[in-house]
């Protein structure tokens, strides 16, 4: 690990300008023949250093990270074997080292990631770029006496960014390895053998103090700051206040979670770290509560994911709700779970991945707000009668409509009209090899006219992002019950974990969430609301892992459903089982680096 850490000392590449570079100071390039003094002589220089922070955060879900969808849980399959979900399911996770440049793992490790040609870090991989970022934040931070041609605001913003982004890449390195040391200071190569904390907790405190000043120094809103006024109407990507307080709960969530506090039982909480946690989100909430964000609608829920290019331009998903995310590569199609589907087309992206019917069965329960488990309304001779309206809205069922508009002479794409995901039909696999395996296709990241036959393809934009306001009200509702039960409010903010989650069921028109008098049911329910909401989103391996859960065969089991045309039976189909042991609930860490010296081992198993 250092020995990579050590060769990134002297990087001050080229930066990416993503959204705003028609402003002096984003236009500013940090050459690695530039003093420090040059660097950070004013408010524009040391912001255009910055920026490249922004550039290292990885883009989970889209663009050039196209063979690795990060659904690498029970939520979906494959139906290409070179995909990286397959190696993951089969417990090869020394794959995460994409030496070949074949794409493969290359969320985690990208060859190319910090160097190449004119678009440094476009492909930035959570190993290299998070180092790297650790790095960049800590010379901001030790060189901020530097910065003189700077108001008292701007220095101010300028640290809240680095202190931001020094915590921000240390949990994104700890969701994938577990425990590393909290670096604080830029290293030399007389000062780099730091030891692995022993507990998980050690690093996450350390990064929640540097949230916490992070939250103080940035602003709510950069349009209304004076920092934020050259760039203003365009500064949606910057770190803000509401991410900072974010991630601080995030942080302390996953922290306090079984596996992180080294429990047995999947219902394990560190009582102080979930209190923490709680108060962390109870201050976005607050924001909310202020205007900042808001919650979207039903009606208007696809503005978080995707949007439609009309006469103005594109307009950033994300919506009301949206908080956090990577900012480059912002153009480009998010190819998982089928949202390249294309019905009817020989398209080249055979990189699909499609709902598995066990994720879809357990999770997106029945209109009364049970599971189908405890809902008497579930008929497993009709099983997507009476469903969570979710479950309309984001899955695509067969006999579905998928294409809006064939065109006159439509001919023998009639066929692509509707759905046909019956055991022969048009769209299932391996009747066409891009087909589904699952006998479902997801369509929460494009509308209908997505596809070759409406000819829209190239007007959507969809986006992923990293923290909106939903992730937040069901984090508060997780770390709220662990701390406190769930009717019980903190003294420091009026909602419980149950009202917490009955608002984003109120919002879905389900009933409200039951057992409330049996922790691990109500936890249980918590669990499954988190896995419908976030749904396909990028969230669910790490919830599994965080959660202790992956070793249970109900969650190394990928399903799909099989039907005939006249849909006269349903019969579950075991598609294949992950190999999910003790060692898979993080990843090794490369062999080279754990043998420079014998303080920082190995990750167990590897």
């Amino acid at each position: 690990m250092n020995r990579f850490y050590i060769k990134l000392a002297g990087m001050l590449s080229g930066l990416l300008l993503i959204t705003t570079s028609c402003e002096d100071y984003l236009d500013k390039t940090i050459e690695t023949n530039l003093d420090q003094e040059e660097v950070f002589k004013n408010f524009d220089n040391v912001q255009g250093f910055v920026e490249e922070m922004y550039a290292m955060v990885v883009n989970y879900g889209t663009g050039t990270h196209w063979q690795g969808y990060m659904c690498y849980g029970d939520d979906a399959i494959g139906n290409q074997n070179w995909q990286f979900d397959f190696r993951i399911d089969q417990g090869r996770y020394w794959n995460w080292i994409n030496t070949g440049g074949t794409g493969i793992g290359t969320y985690f490790y990208n060859e190319n990631a910090n160097t190449g040609d004119n678009l440094p870090f476009r492909r930035a991989g959570v190993w290299q770029s998070s180092w790297a970022g650790i790095r960049k934040a800590n010379l901001v931070i030790e060189n901020a006496d530097l910065i003189v041609d700077a108001t008292q605001e701007e220095k101010d913003v300028l640290l809240g960014q680095a202190y931001f982004f020094r915590a921000f890449f240390h949990h994104e390195i700890m969701k994938f390895w577990g425990r590393i040391p909290y670096i604080d200071r830029s290293l030399n190569s007389e000062d780099w053998e730091l030891v692995r904390p022993e507990t998980y907790k050690e690093t996450a405190l350390a990064i929640d103090d540097d949230f916490a000043l992070a939250a103080q120094l940035l602003p709510v809103d950069w349009d209304n700051h004076p920092a934020g006024q050259k760039t203003k109407g365009i500064n949606q990507f910057r770190a803000t206040k509401g991410a900072a307080w974010a991630f601080k709960g995030k942080n302390l969530l996953f922290a306090a979670s079984p596996l992180m506090k080294g429990a047995n039982d999947p219902y394990d909480y560190d009582q102080q770290l979930s209190e923490m946690a709680t108060e962390a989100f109870a201050e976005v909430l607050k924001l909310d509560e202020a205007g900042r964000y808001e919650l979207a609608t039903m009606d208007n829920y696809q503005d978080v994911f995707y949007s439609f290019s009309g006469t103005t331009g594109y307009i950033y998903p994300g919506g009301t709700e949206f908080i956090f995310s990577q900012s480059g590569d912002v153009g480009w199609f998010p190819r998982f779970l089928a949202q390249g589907f294309q019905i009817g087309s020989h398209c080249e992206q055979r990189d699909t991945q499609f709902p598995t019917h066990n994720y879809i069965h357990y999770n997106f329960g029945m209109a009364d707000g049970l599971s189908t488990e405890d809902s008497p309304n579930y008929d497993p001779s009709n099983p997507w009668e009476g469903r969570d309206p979710r479950f309309y809205k984001w899955v695509v069922v067969d006999g579905d409509q998928m294409v809006e508009n064939l065109g006159s002479a439509s001919g023998d794409n009639e066929v692509h009209r509707f759905a046909q995901l019956y055991d022969g039909g048009a769209h299932r696999f391996p009747n066409v090899d891009l087909g589904s395996q699952t006998g479902y296709i997801c369509k929460k990241w494009y509308g209908l006219s997505f596809n070759h036959f409406d000819n829209n393809i190239g007007n959507y934009l969809p986006f992923r992002v990293h923290m909106r306001l939903t992730d937040v009200y069901l984090m508060y509702a997780e770390a709220a019950h662990a701390a406190y039960g769930a009717q019980q409010a903190p003294s420091f903010y009026s909602l419980t974990a149950e009202e917490a989650i009955n608002v984003l069921r109120g919002r879905a028109g389900v009933g409200a969430v039951q057992f409330v008098s049996d922790n691990q049911k109500f936890m249980d329910e918590v669990r499954r609301e988190r896995a419908v909401e976030l749904s396909w989103e990028g969230h669910r391996w790490m919830d599994l892992r965080r959660w202790r859960l992956g070793e249970m065969d109900r969650y190394k089991e990928k399903t799909g459903l099989r039907f005939d045309e006249g849909r006269t039976f349903y019969r579950e189909e075991l598609i294949r089982t992950k190999v999910f042991e003790e060692k898979h609930y993080w990843l090794p860490f490369p062999q080279n680096d754990t043998e420079l010296y014998a303080g920082f081992e190995q990750n167990p198993g590897w």
